[in-house]
């Protein structure tokens, strides 16, 4: 009774007058936004699988070259020349799956369970790689000049793809993954981190190049190039994204509700 007379009803209740049907809109008024974040949790899946494929054909391109494979395959690569028993896909997932390791060692008990299905994703890496390799045939460029144009075009590719995933606030493929556990334990720019990581797989590279064949194999000057570069392209695209995200903020107005997840990544770009 007290309550009744203080104007506390039931808050899932809507009040009408005495006959009247309960007004049925304001039931319904959660399925649009049900619907419209089921939507746009799919869109954020989409953009991550696109940005997979993408950075697959930036890879594709780059081996295409012939100036040496791309830093996060650099490695893999190397240990199927030094081992030609075992395939450079099996090493290629062996060394994905090490990479969760690092991030698990780097983020402790920040690691999402959920990161795991990096392991699939990279499987569905794998694939878009054979497929887009399979495409370009036997393309390849004419002479050296033309191959230094294929990796400034690959390394494009591939930056557009890994910021697609970045953007996408979903799971990453498992090198860019490593990447953003760097960041957000340092607070660094992804695309600073994303240098250095490079760097690393392709100093790693040539190490097991020398210790297990006794030369350098696998790695060339388009290598080192692309692991100096390709992140300097991704603070390019996110510094990009920033100001494109803003501008299309300032002109729609957000609303409190309204789900739009910011990564340290993205924030990063926008700055």
């Amino acid at each position: 009774m007290g309550r009744e007379r203080s104007g506390a009803a039931m808050p899932s209740q809507p009040v009408s007058a005495v006959g009247e049907e309960p007004d049925e809109r304001s039931a319904s008024r959660a399925t649009p936004s049900s619907t419209r974040l089921t939507l746009y949790l799919i869109g954020r899946v989409v953009l991550m699988l696109a940005g997979i494929a993408v950075m697959a054909l930036g890879i594709d391109v780059i081996v295409k070259a012939n100036l040496g494979n791309s830093p996060i395959s650099a490695t893999p690569n190397v240990l199927s020349l030094a081992f030609p028993a075992i395939s450079f896909g099996t090493f290629m997932l062996a060394w994905q799956c090490f990479l969760v390791l690092v991030q698990v060692a780097i983020l402790r008990k920040d690691f999402r369970p959920v990161d795991l299905l990096q392991i699939p994703i990279s499987v569905f890496f794998g694939v878009c790689i054979d497929v887009f390799m399979a495409w370009l045939g036997d393309a390849a460029p004419a002479s050296y000049g033309v191959s230094w144009l294929w990796i400034a075009v690959g390394m494009a590719i591939l930056a557009l793809g890994i910021v697609m995933t970045v953007v996408s606030g979903t799971v990453m493929n498992c090198g860019e993954a490593v990447v953003q556990a760097v960041v957000t334990k340092t607070g660094i720019r992804f695309g600073t981190g994303k240098v250095c990581f490079d760097l690393s797989c392709a100093a790693l590279a040539i190490i097991c190049s020398f210790a297990f064949m006794g030369h350098l194999a696998g790695v060339r000057e388009g290598t080192i190039v692309c692991a100096a570069c390709t992140g300097l392209i991704v603070n390019a695209y996110m510094a990009v994204y920033g100001k494109v995200r803003a501008l299309v903020a300032a002109r729609r107005g957000l609303v409190e509700d309204e789900p739009v997840p910011l990564l340290a990544a993205e924030e990063e770009g926008a700055a």
